[in-house]
Formats: C-alpha cells, structure tokens, sequence
C-alpha cells in the first residue's frame, strides 16, 4: 500500500512539473517598498511622468509591472540594487498621469510568484 501511495505522489509530482502547475509551489516574491517608490508628473528635463524605484525597492533583477486605475501596463527590469526607472517615453498611450490617482506595483523574480502590490500615489 505504501509503495502505491508513493508511485501516485510521484506521478502527480511530475505531472504538475511538467504541465506547468510548478509556480503553485514557489513561494511568493516579497513585498515591493512603497516608501521607495514615486510617480510624479510635471518634471522638468524629463517631458512628463517619471516612476522611480530607489535601491531595495524590489528585488534586484525582478520583472516590475505598474498598472494605472485604466488598467493601462508598463514592466521594467529591476537593477543589480532593485532600482528602477520609468520616464515619460517608457509609458504606454493613455496612461494615467492625474493627481492623487494610485497605481499598483507588483514584480516577479526567478523563483517567486507575483505577490500583493504596493500602491503608490500620483504626486507633483
């Protein structure tokens, strides 16, 4: 009977391996540092909205998704530090640029699964 139970684990092991079922045992990435993420609009040198994640904002390397309130997307690739930067050229047609709206941070590393998001508000 335990030699059954076993070769059943085994089976359903590698069938989940292998039909891509795998992300439902990697743990999720850590939370994003809101405090060192900003959205602001209106700078100069820049042509309009700049998103910026300091050192430490997400893990170095992790795939960055900001999404607006429209649902509009832009990903970017973290640095060796988990910073990043997005400016105004980087931002799809229609994305949110409206005073006190929020957007959503999330990211995606090897290893880990998309988590919570950090909400970040829109400022001047």
């Amino acid at each position: 009977m335990k030699k059954l139970i076993l070769i059943c684990f085994t089976y359903i092991s590698l069938a989940f391996l292998f039909t891509g079922c795998f992300d439902a045992f990697n743990p999720f990435c850590p939370t994003e540092d809101a405090s060192k993420i900003t959205a602001s609009i209106g700078i100069t040198g820049t042509g309009g909205m700049v998103i910026n994640g300091t050192a430490g904002a997400v893990e170095p390397g992790a795939t960055v998704m900001i999404v607006d309130e429209y649902e509009n997307k832009v990903t970017t690739i973290a640095d060796e530090n988990g910073g990043f930067t997005l400016i105004e050229a980087d931002l799809p047609e229609g994305f949110d640029h409206t005073l006190g709206h929020v957007l959503e941070v999330t990211q995606e590393s090897e290893g880990c699964r998309e988590g919570t998001e950090a909400e970040i508000i829109i400022i001047p």
